[in-house]
């Protein structure tokens, strides 16, 4: 369900450069509809966590927002991964993310016309074409967490906000 949820997000962000709020707002449903059935949001973590985890992200990613860096969408979608996973999911999301971005800036750059094509053909304007889908790196980093767990090179990270 989070991998179909995520990769839908993504689609959406390489095609149109939108995160929908309906499917944001359906990460946040379904963390609510673990809790009330577990008692504990998808990986395990308490209600406190994951809202901490949410306003964290919000307090973090917003002055980017602000000043341009970043777009609403993805701010709102980290504020859910801190929502749905918590303080170190979160930050493994972020730092993969980016790395996954700045590896999606390079290609970009580098194949412009083959870029175009697989994001949405001639529609898209020439600015938002070569524009990095942040959301979609986001949802990739997402997924391998999800797939593969937390990552160990991370040890900073990990077990800090536990």
């Amino acid at each position: 369900m989070l991998t179909f949820w995520a990769a839908t997000l993504a689609a959406s962000d390489v095609r149109r450069r939108k995160l929908p709020n309906v499917w944001l707002l359906a990460g946040l449903a379904l963390g609510v509809v673990v809790l009330v059935g577990r008692g504990v949001l998808p990986f395990g973590h308490a209600l406190l966590e994951g809202v901490l985890a949410l306003a964290l992200a919000l307090a973090c990613f917003v002055p980017f927002y602000l000043a341009g860096w970043m777009g609403a969408g993805d701010v709102k979608f980290l504020a859910v991964i801190g929502w749905l996973g918590g303080f170190e999911i979160l930050a493994s999301v972020f730092v993969i993310g980016s790395l996954i971005a700045g590896v999606a800036a390079v290609a970009i750059r580098g194949f412009p016309r083959a870029w175009r094509r697989l994001a949405g053909g001639d529609w898209l304007s020439d600015r938002l074409a070569m524009r990095v889908p942040y959301g979609a790196c986001l949802a990739l980093a997402f997924v391998a967490v999800v797939w593969l767990g937390h990552p160990e090179w991370l040890p900073a990270i990990k077990g800090r906000f536990a």
